[in-house]
């Protein structure tokens, strides 16, 4: 089903953005890991106890992000993750069918002895391989990151707590004493496996939905505008979930909501390694097991995969402008 000849060139066509992106994604996620051991430990707890109110905001609880472990994991969120994550996915899903329409060279491939199923899934191949090489670069980003770093953490001199009061004595007059240690203490590069995972199975459904609207389009610009049209909507809505209440149904019907990296990480600190891999315990705060969640997202990403190569075997291409 995949011609060796379109691995090569959709490989040669893709592999600038996949260096650039491949780079970007690395060198943020290191440090990004280097600036979560400049933050104080300490201070970062008193300021975050001050905006309590706002938790419900947040990716996870306060409590996961007073720990090192959870400060890391929240790498996947970050903007510049998903953004490139983005761009990999509309850039490659867009081109399988609008993307050789719009610049004339359908036609071509279509005349050599391949069949439309082959050029389809050599496309797929393509982009869904490249996504995974990416998000295995973020992982090995937050390894390289956690595995050369020291942490500076402020130690405050013993004290005891009045509790009628509400006062904190100290025992000892002294300056509070800086300890170094290794991040590799407290982080385990193994516990963001599964929100690797997760950050994949995102890309796969922006990977599917890009390749289905191209496959009934024949302009490039307008397959991304219709799919950018969609990613705005869903998160507009996942946000407004998020802030209302009353609107907390709006989040089921984001597939934001399927996107649950920093959770998965919180498992890990919680319940240990295997903890979201695990099929027979819902997660925290929900009524499904971890690991359903990307697993929704791959399923409609292979729905998408599936409706876009059936439009694309049927229908009549237009002829070339």
């Amino acid at each position: 089903m995949i011609n060796r000849i379109l691995l090569r060139s959709y490989i040669k066509q893709a592999a600038l953005l996949f260096v650039s992106l491949g780079l970007a994604l690395f060198a943020f996620a290191w440090v990004r890991v280097w600036v979560v051991s400049l933050l104080d430990m300490g201070q970062f707890q008193n300021i975050l106890e001050q905006l309590r109110g706002f938790e419900k905001l947040s990716p996870i609880s306060f409590d996961s992000l007073f720990t090192y472990q959870g400060r890391v994991g929240l790498t996947y969120d970050e903007p510049i993750i998903i953004l490139c994550t983005v761009i990999w996915c509309l850039s490659r899903g867009s081109d399988v069918v609008s993307g050789e329409l719009g610049r004339g060279t359908m036609e071509m491939l279509l005349a050599q002895p391949i069949s439309r199923a082959q050029l389809m899934w050599s496309h797929a191949a393509v982009a869904v391989g490249g996504l995974a090489l990416l998000c295995g670069l973020v992982w090995f980003g937050i390894f390289v990151g956690v595995s050369v770093t020291t942490v500076d953490e402020t130690v405050p001199p013993p004290s005891v707590d009045v509790p009628l009061f509400g006062w904190t004595i100290p025992l000892q007059i002294s300056e509070p004493q800086v300890e170094s240690f290794p991040l590799s203490e407290r982080v385990d590069s193994r516990a963001y496996a599964a929100p690797t995972f997760s950050l994949f199975a995102f890309g796969f459904f922006l990977l599917g939905l890009s390749s289905f609207f191209s496959s009934i389009d024949r302009y490039r610009w307008r397959t991304i505008g219709m799919v950018m049209a969609i990613y705005v909507v869903q998160l507009v809505m996942f946000g407004l979930g998020k802030a209302a209440e009353s609107l907390n149904w709006l989040q089921g019907m984001s597939f934001f909501n399927c996107y649950r990296p920093q959770k998965l990480a919180a498992l890990v600190a919680e319940d240990g390694l295997s903890a979201p891999w695990d099929w027979s315990t819902p997660m925290p705060d929900a009524m499904l097991p971890p690991l359903f969640y990307p697993m929704i997202l791959i399923v409609l990403g292979g729905i998408c995969y599936l409706l876009a190569a059936r439009q694309f075997v049927k229908r009549d291409l237009p002829a070339p402008l």
